[in-house]
Parts: C-alpha cells; sequence; structure tokens
C-alpha cells in the first residue's frame, strides 16, 4: 500500500514540476520581449507598460476569436433519429437534402432499377428527374442553382462511367456553380479504374464504407462545395448495399453465391470491405447545414463607387441574377420595387442579364436591350452587379486602360482579368450586390441623376435603329421563313401572352439576335456560357420549367444544337413538363433515313449534276424534328412555305400549339423552316 502511495505522490509531484517549469517559461520570454521593446523605444518604461496592456487585452481577444471561430464551424446537431425508424441508408440520405432544401436531383435512366433513388424522395417533396444523359443533367442542376441557389445534386452510376461527366462538370466550374455527385455503385460487380483522373475536376471525393457515416459525409460535401471562392463539385462513392434494407441485400448476395461473384464477396469479408448494419436503436446524428452567409456592404465601398459615379461621364450599369434574391428583403415583389427605384433614381443606362430581364417589364427608362458592344467602346465606368458566372467580365474584351471596372458579387471570385503582371484590373466587392445597389441608389446625388441624358439617349437611339434594321429585314421574301420575321413574331406573340415568359436560347446566331431583340417582352433570358462545351440547353429549360412551373418557358434552338436535346424529348413527355420549344431550322438537303436514326446528307449521296438538277425542280426535305417529337408523346408542329409562312399565322400556329401543350401537359416543338435573307445593304450581316 505504501508502494502505492509513493508511486501516486511521485506523479503528482512530477506535475507540479512540470506546471511550474511551464510558467516560469512563459514569464521568462514574457519579460524578454518586454525588455526588448524597452530597448527599441530607448528604454522607455511608458513603451513597456503599453506592451503589456496590449498583451494583456489582446491575446484573451485573440483567443476569444479563435474559439468562437471552432465553435462556429463545428456542426450544429439538430435531431438523432433511431436507425429502427429509418431502415435504410436511402432514408439518410433523404434526411440530409431535406435538411439542406433540396427540391429536384437528377439522375439517368440507367438509375431506375435502384430504387434507393425512389427512396430518397420518401422523407420529403424532393423529385428526382431521370434523363438520357450526363452533361444535360448536370445543366439541368446548374440551372436549379442559378434560379434558386439551391446546390446541384445528381446521381450517377458508379465506376467508369464517372469519367464520361467530366465534360458537365468543367461546365459547371466555369459558370461557378456548385455540385454534389452522389455514384452509386453495384453491390456485385463493382468496376475499378483509375481514381486519381478524378482529383483534376472533383475538390473532394470520398468514399462512404458505413451506414454511420452517410450524414456525416453528405453535410461535408455539401459544405466544400460552396466554402472556397469558387464553387466547385464534389464526388461521393456509396454501395447500393448501404442503401437498401438489410433483407433485400441479403438476399441480393444470396442469389449468387453459387456464382463467380461469390469470390469476390469472401474477398470483400477478408480485406474487411463488408458492414454491419447498426441495432435498432442506434442513433443517427443530423445536423443543420452550414450556410455561407452573405456580408453586408461596406459604407465606404459604396462611397468608392458613389465617387467614381459621379465623376464619370460614359457609365453602364450590368444587373444579374444575384439582385433579384436579398438577404435584407424577404419580399420577391417588394425587393423588385426597391431594385426599380434604386436604378431609376441612379439614372445610369443599365443593361439586364439573365432573370433580372424581369426588370425590363417593369417600366424602368433607363434600360437598355443591345448597344453593349458600342457602349462599351466609348463607356470610362462599368459596375457589375450579381453575375455569378467569373467569366463574364473578361468575355467582354475591357480596355481597363480607359474603362475603371468594378464588380460586386455576394462572394469573392478568382481574378480572371488581369494584366501582364498578374494585378487583377478589376475592383471587386463580396457582398449582397442587392442591397449595395439600393444603398448606391438612396445615397446617390438626386442632382447627377440626369446627367448622362445624352448618354442614354444615344443608347437607347442604337436599341432603336437595330430594331428597326431587324424589322426591315423581316420584311425581305425568303422561300420559306424569314428568321428575323420568326424572331419579330415572337415578340409580337408574347406581349399577347397575361405574363412574360422565361426564355431559354442555345448559342448560335439566330439565338443571338432574338436575345437583344426580345427585350422587355420576357421574364428571364438564360443562355448558357461562352466557355461551354456543351451546345443544348434543354437541361436549362427543363430546370426553368420544374422552379416556376406556372410560367410559360421557350427554348430558342437551331437545327445543329437540336441534336442534343432530341434525347431528353421522352424525359419533358414523362415528366409532363409543357416546354414549348423553337426550332430554326436552317439545314439544306437533308432528310431522315427510314429507320429515323442518323441524318443523311444527300450530297453525299448523289453526284453534283444530279443535286443541281433536283434544286431546280424542288426542295429536298428537312429533317423532321416536329414528327419525333410526336414520337415521344409530345405535340409538333411545322411551319414553312406551306404552313403559315405570313406573320399573323406564325402567330397563331405558336399560340394554339401553346394552348394544346397546357392541355394536354406535354411538351410542344414547332420546327420553322427557316431561310436567311440574301445580303443586302441594310444592317449587318449577322444570320
Amino acid at each position: 500500500m505504501k508502494e502505492y502511495s509513493n508511486i501516486i505522490n511521485s506523479g503528482v509531484n512530477r506535475g507540479d514540476r512540470l506546471i511550474h517549469n511551464f510558467f516560469n517559461s512563459l514569464s521568462y520570454q514574457s519579460n524578454y520581449m518586454v525588455d526588448r521593446v524597452e530597448r527599441v523605444f530607448g528604454g522607455s518604461k511608458l513603451a513597456g507598460d503599453v506592451f503589456k496592456i496590449t498583451a494583456g487585452v489582446g491575446v484573451p481577444l485573440a483567443l476569444g476569436y479563435g474559439i468562437h471561430r471552432y465553435i462556429s464551424q463545428k456542426p450544429k446537431l439538430k435531431e438523432k433519429i433511431p436507425w429502427g425508424q429509418l431502415k435504410n441508408g436511402g432514408n439518410v440520405i433523404s434526411r440530409v437534402l431535406n435538411n439542406h432544401n433540396i427540391r429536384f436531383a437528377f439522375s439517368l435512366s440507367e438509375l431506375q432499377d435502384i430504387k434507393t433513388i425512389n427512396e430518397c424522395t420518401f422523407e420529403n417533396k424532393m423529385k428526382i428527374i431521370q434523363m438520357k444523359n450526363y452533361n444535360n443533367a448536370i445543366v439541368a442542376a446548374g440551372g436549379v442553382f442559378r434560379m434558386t441557389g439551391q446546390i446541384g445534386v445528381v446521381f450517377v452510376n458508379g465506376g467508369p462511367e464517372i469519367i464520361s461527366m467530366i465534360n458537365g462538370i468543367v461546365n459547371a466550374k466555369v459558370d461557378n456553380i456548385p455540385l454534389v455527385v452522389i455514384a452509386i455503385n453495384p453491390i456485385i460487380g463493382e468496376q475499378d479504374f483509375d481514381k486519381k483522373l478524378l482529383n483534376n475536376y472533383f475538390k473532394y471525393i470520398n468514399e462512404i464504407t458505413n451506414i454511420n457515416e452517410i450524414s456525416e459525409v453528405l453535410e461535408e460535401s455539401f459544405s466544400k462545395s460552396v466554402e472556397s471562392e469558387h464553387s466547385c463539385s464534389v464526388l461521393i462513392e456509396i454501395s447500393q448495399a448501404l442503401l437498401l434494407p438489410e433483407e433485400e441485400t441479403k438476399e441480393y448476395l444470396e442469389n449468387f453465391q453459387k456464382s463467380r461473384w461469390y469470390i469476390n464477396k469472401l474477398w470483400d469479408e477478408f480485406s474487411g470491405r463488408t458492414f454491419k448494419y447498426p441495432s435498432e436503436t442506434n442513433e443517427i446524428n443530423f445536423y443543420y447545414p452550414k450556410l455561407r452567409m452573405i456580408e453586408s456592404p461596406k459604407n465606404r465601398h459604396v462611397e468608392n463607387v458613389m465617387n467614381r459615379l459621379v465623376k464619370a461621364k460614359y457609365p453602364i450599369l450590368v444587373i444579374g441574377d444575384q439582385c433579384l434574391v436579398s438577404n435584407n428583403i424577404n419580399n420577391k415583389d417588394l425587393n423588385l420595387e426597391s431594385l426599380k427605384l434604386s436604378i431609376q433614381l441612379l439614372g445610369v443606362p443599365t443593361f439586364l442579364n439573365g432573370f433580372s430581364k424581369c426588370l425590363g417589364t417593369m417600366g424602368i427608362n433607363n434600360i437598355v436591350n443591345d448597344s453593349m458592344e458600342y457602349s462599351l467602346e466609348r463607356c470610362d465606368l462599368l459596375i457589375s452587379m450579381g453575375i455569378s458566372s467569373p467569366s463574364f467580365i473578361n468575355d467582354l474584351n475591357i480596355d481597363t486602360s480607359k474603362t475603371k471596372v468594378y464588380s460586386i458579387e455576394e462572394f469573392s471570385q478568382p481574378a480572371s482579368f488581369s494584366n501582364k503582371f498578374g494585378f487583377d484590373l478589376v475592383e471587386r466587392y463580396a457582398c449582397d450586390p442587392s442591397a449595395f445597389l439600393l444603398h448606391l441608389g438612396f445615397i446617390f446625388p438626386k442632382s447627377h441623376s440626369n446627367k448622362w441624358n445624352k448618354w442614354l439617349y444615344d443608347l437607347q437611339e442604337k436599341d432603336s435603329i437595330s430594331l428597326l434594321i431587324n424589322e426591315k429585314k423581316s420584311d425581305i421574301k425568303v422561300d420559306n421563313v424569314n428568321p428575323f420575321m420568326l424572331i419579330r413574331s415572337l415578340k409580337d406573340t408574347f406581349k399577347r401572352l397575361e405574363k412574360p415568359p422565361v426564355i431559354v436560347s442555345d448559342k448560335g446566331d439566330f439565338c443571338d439576335v432574338a436575345n437583344t431583340t426580345l427585350g422587355g417582352t420576357v421574364l428571364s433570358l438564360i443562355q448558357p456560357s461562352k466557355f461551354s462545351s456543351h451546345s443544348s440547353s434543354i437541361g436549362l429549360a427543363i430546370a426553368s420549367k420544374l422552379c416556376f412551373p406556372e410560367t410559360d418557358v421557350y427554348m430558342l434552338t437551331d437545327n445543329i444544337s437540336i441534336i442534343n436535346c432530341v434525347q431528353e424529348f421522352g424525359t419533358l413527355s414523362y415528366y409532363r413538363l409543357p416546354i414549348n420549344i423553337i426550332v430554326a431550322n436552317n439545314e439544306k438537303h437533308s432528310i431522315i433515313n427510314p429507320l429515323g436514326r442518323d441524318i443523311i446528307n444527300l450530297q453525299n449521296q448523289q453526284p453534283k449534276n444530279s443535286m443541281d438538277n433536283q434544286s431546280k425542280h424542288h426542295e429536298a426535305p428537312r429533317t423532321a424534328f416536329h414528327k419525333i417529337m410526336n414520337a415521344y408523346g409530345g405535340n409538333g408542329f411545322i411551319i414553312n412555305k406551306d404552313h403559315g409562312s405570313i406573320k399573323d399565322d406564325i402567330e397563331n400556329i405558336i399560340l394554339d400549339g401553346r394552348e394544346k401543350s397546357l392541355n394536354t401537359h406535354r411538351p410542344v416543338l414547332f420546327n420553322v423552316w427557316t431561310d436567311t435573307p440574301k445580303q443586302s445593304g441594310i444592317g449587318s450581316s449577322a444570320m
């Protein structure tokens, strides 16, 4: 007993000595630093006292700040649910997605046999849209983020198939869109591949091997997708065995015990890759999502922009999607009215981008729809408000030697516009763009609001001239439908609707002219990034209809980009999405073969002389996209010289098709045979 007492006493004495030595060392270092400060100031005791006071206050504050950051970064527990109530991993995923307010997720139709995907909707109102193409699914998930702020969620097959979606991941990174990709590996027969290839495209890759890890890993993946200055994509791998109920998994494995897959099962057990289901009383933890808080604008930043604006002679303002969502004003209509008033108070020529196009229908008199290229050549100040794409300013090719550029975004973004020395030439402020615009509008001197009337009149006059040129071009006679007349008909049709529609357009001459011509007749106008390598915007159209089910959605495309949309016609019909697709079919001498699979160019099938003789007598039929839509269960219409080539007929056909689409809850496609007018002295030769 005495021996134990000696051991305890010796341990206590050793601990006391360690503590005593620590404080002696701390005291010695403190006195040494005070002496050095006093020597620097010529032996002044006052300097030493000031240093002691500063250290006495600063160290506790720094320690408190560090503790606060640690506590704030630690996820907060929301609830604990017994495993007996959840029963499978699919419902765990469902709970996490519900906590993050995920309304829509996307997958491929090949995943329809995995019951887990449907189980994910058991606990919440999330809807999973099964699409036909990885890139279209990623575009749709990115579209939902642009419209609602919801992080994009995509379910995919695990294994080498993940590599096929790299193109879409790169496009999402260009558009600054966060994505959470959940790859589901099969229970048996998982294919191995070099996963190091994925490290260049996904910021965060993790594999879930335990049911208790599902909620924690998913929470972390959502946080990592938006925690940096540039949104990114994360990849989560999970086995189907972790998601199905225990009985189904065991039954599935027993069916393969006598096959060659049984060796793989034994190897998994030997290598420790198998798992155990938790007991029914085991509790699964769920946490509140970590949110990136948007900072309020700083007064000095607003004043800096205001002072520069007062001195500017030719300023322009560009409004983006982020301005439509405000941290300070929850009421959307009130926020729109406040933005309208701020823009009018500034009096600066204003261009609208994306969903901010809805402001063009509110009677703001300083909105400019076209003339962006002309204004960039002359402007000396560009203020970009709430543009989410980091490449937007770089796309404008601004001469920063004469134009000062300000960019106000929700979160800081990497420099994408720099000089040869690597310095960012754009002055960026990371804060709430809506609040910044409201603050700037209400403190701006009213005496300067009419300062740029001549500049505004010049730009709006250019707008009018451009519209007049397009109107004159629309009067030129062609064999089938003049594309300028088609755009003019669409504009007049949209004016007849009760509510302005959402327009989604692909890239191309026809779509570019439509974007600048439709002006204030649309609620929003969305187009893929110029750097996007995926030409189809069918995913954006699907996302628009899901997020705005009561609003008409029109998709503008041509005969080239529509090819990537055909495979999703069945998706539109299956989910009863009444989307109106306008195809400017300008292809020449092409038909669909009898099997309807490939497009054949007649120039490769017939000699030139025979082709010339045929073109003199009749025109070869173009691809019957309207019949393809009919085959997928939608509604198809053709517009050509035999079916409504004049303006009134085009408008009536489009309105009839819209009515039929709304009544049947099916998509409608208008296959418009367009012929580009011969080059004339009117305006430019676009289209």
